[in-house]
């Protein structure tokens, strides 16, 4: 019974299309459908430049060469025409013949039932029967598959040696096991649940049983989106740019100049996955008579300029409706077409005789980058509003692309171009979407242009990192970039297998942060958080085991990823270490005194303090802090004198300490979720020298300055809560300046080192020096300007004197 259905159903029907499409080929390859209804149009229409006044030889030219064109058109798709029918109806006779003949002659064809490829549901039953007694077999079986080949590959696995040992493995019953076979990826699944040695296999390397389903439902994927022959897709073979099919149209000499043909030009990512809606979407609003504008919004990143050259991608392949099958999707260069004029009006005529151009071509898509530069008069804007509305009544399709911003600011508040451009929203896919984006679309270019592998959890690594640290973009853009630079990197070391290993190996090099597994040097580090930060650090015990403890959470992904690594909120008075923890903090866990991004809160003032922040609309300026956020997406921010913040400041500081985000001018959500945010204050020294000197206990110090700042109404109890930790620094005693004293003039030697002398640190020079800048209301900000005035000022002149030697150690005497 399955033999007849496969014979009288499944496969007579496709004879049956094979024999239409055989039929409708020619039709399509000599344009004949197109040449019927054109029969009569010019060969190739001549565009005359119009000059000033009338021209009589210009009309006389125009008349001439359109009246000689239609009469040679008419021959040649005549012509034409003859050869498309004449082999159209040999080939439709031919597909049908052989239609007829399986028909009649069902025996025949058992040979090749017999041989037929089986379905992924008949296969998996197939082998699970063959060796449900032997798991081992099973197991072995599938690993000499094209299966098994692509999934050794992708994780990286040594498929011969997993073999081998199979081979000599004595055979395993299943245990009992319901589990319902329909795909080869079931199998998959049965074995890594059931079969010991593979299970060891798998945790040898770091995988889990997600990773082969994954793997397996990778390759099923690849295998599904396997290209249809031309000879069963109808739809292709209609949207054949077929011979002539560019005769009704005429010349751009111009217009090539200043633009690009995307129709010519292959996109390195021509299987675009996850954008289907939007560009079906497109193809409709191309396809109306009028309002056939589009605007592409999105931000950066989320393939809005990929959209559209899988769309010129589908015309030129005929993958799109055959209405669209002979069109040129040009991209205009609006900066080469706007400079060199000797003022605004003459580019705008210069433009306008452009876009003339093009309509009159008759088979013109343009397309406009940064649409929105082009519309009003703000600075930096070039106003082509009234030429945008004018072709946009016109049969000439216009994409534009912009941004949400830029939409919203100068093309939605527009009076006339909302309602003539079809808005189509790119949003940033889903982590799933982005996996098979990677899987079918990106991998096979890069590693067929790299000659590299890349193993799927080489995939997921990217997909993590990317989105945990890459703010500047959007998926599935930071996706493809960060996993194009691991490959380059990982082939300037030689190797061809991309590992996670490549992919954090570049968010290091990039962010200076450590990702992945932590290694045993990193260990020891982490757990001694506290001794590295007191070799900087004088007192003030509380605050540095807060921020190890809370960097420990933070390196080991424990904490929520959904906040900062660590916020904290550093109470005392000036000079005691606030500052210089937040450095030590900089150099100690991110490597570099520069990943400390600082701002003084008492630059920030009113209306004008928060537009330098985040940014400002009016003026189109970007923020210092927004843009220092996106520069250094992982670092210490250090918020200094929080306390002269105005409120309206300390409103944005909420959702940045609580959910690692600020909100910038444009709408768009800036990432701190990478930075550790320490914010210093002042406020309520006083009261902590006070309590000190009455004897209040450290330990319950915290609490009643807490108490103290509420009560004094300087921070509310909602913004303090936000804090992880709520840290008083409290003064230093003589003890601790001649501490901070030595450390000074011992990090003074370092710098003293390539000048060859010393000044020798004894006992004596950092008594005297502690005894002089003890102020314990300016902390150690005193010492350090004693150290400057009379130790530095001593070095200098001694190494402008005479009396100077190479390697000397100065006696400074005070």
């Amino acid at each position: 019974m399955k033999y007849f259905s496969w014979h009288y159903f499944e496969i007579l029907l496709k004879l049956f299309t094979v024999a239409r499409n055989l039929f409708l080929t020619p039709l399509y390859m000599f344009s004949v459908p197109l040449h019927l209804s054109t029969f009569f149009s010019p060969w190739k229409k001549q565009y005359v430049q119009k000059r000033p006044g009338f021209h009589l030889d210009d009309i006389f030219s125009v008349i001439s060469f359109n009246t000689i064109s239609r009469v040679i058109g008419a021959i040649l798709r005549s012509i034409s025409i003859f050869l498309g029918l004449i082999l159209s109806f040999g080939f439709g006779m031919f597909g049908l013949l052989i239609s007829l003949l399986w028909m009649i002659l069902p025996v025949f064809t058992l040979p090749f039932y017999l041989m037929r490829k089986k379905t992924n549901k008949e296969e998996a039953q197939s082998l699970y029967n063959n060796h449900k007694n032997n798991i081992n077999s099973l197991c072995m079986s599938l690993f000499q598959r094209e299966e098994g080949t692509f999934i050794c590959k992708r994780l990286g696995l040594d498929r011969e040696s997993v073999i081998k040992k199979l081979r000599e493995l004595p055979p395993s019953q299943f245990p009992n096991s319901n589990l319902g076979i329909s795909s080869i990826s079931d199998l998959w699944i049965l074995i890594s649940e059931n079969c010991s040695f593979f299970k060891e296999v798998l945790s040898s390397q770091s995988l889990n049983m997600e990773d082969i389903k994954e793997t397996a439902l990778w390759y099923e994927k690849k295998e599904s989106i396997r290209k249809k022959p031309l000879i069963l897709d109808s739809l292709a073979i209609r949207g054949l740019k077929g011979f002539g099919s560019d005769w009704p149209y005429a010349y751009t000499p111009q217009l090539d100049k200043y633009s690009v043909d995307m129709t010519k030009v292959v996109t390195p990512f021509p299987l675009l996955i996850g954008h289907e809606k939007e560009i079906l979407q497109m193809e409709e609003t191309l396809l109306k008579t009028t309002g056939n504008n589009i605007l592409i919004v999105g931000e950066a990143g989320t393939a809005r300029h990929m959209t559209v050259e899988t769309f010129a991608f589908r015309v030129l392949s005929g993958q799109c409706d055959p209405h669209l099958s002979h069109k040129r999707v040009i991209q205009l260069n609006m900066t080469k077409i706007l400079s060199g004029h000797s003022s605004f009006v003459d580019a705008k005529e210069f433009f306008k005789s452009l876009v003339f151009e093009a309509e009159f071509a008759g088979n013109i898509i343009i397309v406009i980058d940064d649409f929105d530069k082009y519309i009003g008069s703000e600075k930096g804007h070039v106003d082509l509003s009234d030429i945008f509305y004018e072709i946009s009544q016109s049969r000439i399709g216009i994409i534009g692309i912009t941004s949400p911003y830029s939409y919203h600011s100068s093309i939605e508040t527009h009076k006339e171009l909302p309602t003539t451009f079809e808005k189509i929203e790119i949003t940033p896919p889903s982590s799933d979407l982005v996996l098979t984006e990677l899987e079918l679309a990106v991998i096979p270019v890069l590693e067929n242009n790299y000659n590299c592998v890349i193993t799927f959890p080489a995939i997921k690594q990217t997909i993590e990192l990317a989105d945990r640290y890459i703010t500047t973009s959007e998926f599935p853009s930071k996706a493809i970039e960060l996993l194009d630079s691991a490959v380059v990197f990982a082939r300037s070391q030689k190797t061809h297998i991309i590992t996670p290993i490549h992919i954090q190996k570049i968010i290091e090099q990039k962010y200076h942060i450590v990702s992945g597994a932590v290694s045993e040097n990193e260990k020891e580090k982490l757990l001694h958080l506290e001794d590295l930060l007191h070799e900087r650090i004088i007192n003030q015990e509380m605050a540095i085991s807060s921020l190890a403890n809370s960097l420990r959470r933070g390196r080991l992904n424990i904490e929520s990823a959904n906040k900062p690594i660590g916020t904290f909120l550093f109470l005392g008075p000036t000079g005691v270490g606030k500052t210089e923890t937040a450095k030590a903090l900089a150099s100690v866990y991110f490597g570099d005194e520069n990943n400390l991004l600082r701002f003084d809160m008492s630059e920030y003032q009113k209306d004008e303090g928060l537009a330098r922040l985040i940014g400002s609309s009016r003026l189109n300026t970007p923020g210092e802090l927004t843009s220092k956020l996106l520069e250094h997406p992982a670092g210490v921010l250090l918020l200094d004198e929080l306390e002269k913040a105005s409120p309206d400041i300390l409103n944005l500081f909420l959702t940045l300490i609580d959910e690692g985000y600020i909100t910038d001018h444009t709408g768009k959500k800036i990432n701190a979720k990478n930075c550790i945010i320490i914010a210093t204050s002042n406020a309520g020294a006083e009261f902590i020298r006070q309590s000190l000197e009455s004897g209040v206990p450290k330990k319950t110090l915290e609490s009643s300055v807490l108490e103290y700042i509420q009560t004094s109404q300087i921070f509310t109890p909602e913004f303090l809560n936000r804090f992880d930790k709520v840290v008083v620094f409290t003064p230093l005693s003589e003890g601790h300046l001649r501490e901070i004293a030595k450390l000074i003039l011992t990090d003074l030697n370092k710098r003293l080192t390539s000048k060859e002398i010393t000044v020798a640190v004894t006992p004596k020079l950092i008594t005297a020096l502690s005894n002089i800048g003890y102020h314990p209301e300016r902390g150690a900000r005193e010492i350090k300007r004693v150290i400057t005035e009379i130790v530095e000022d001593t070095v200098a002149k001694r190494l402008l004197s005479p009396l100077h030697k190479k390697g000397e150690v100065l006696q400074i005497e005070v």
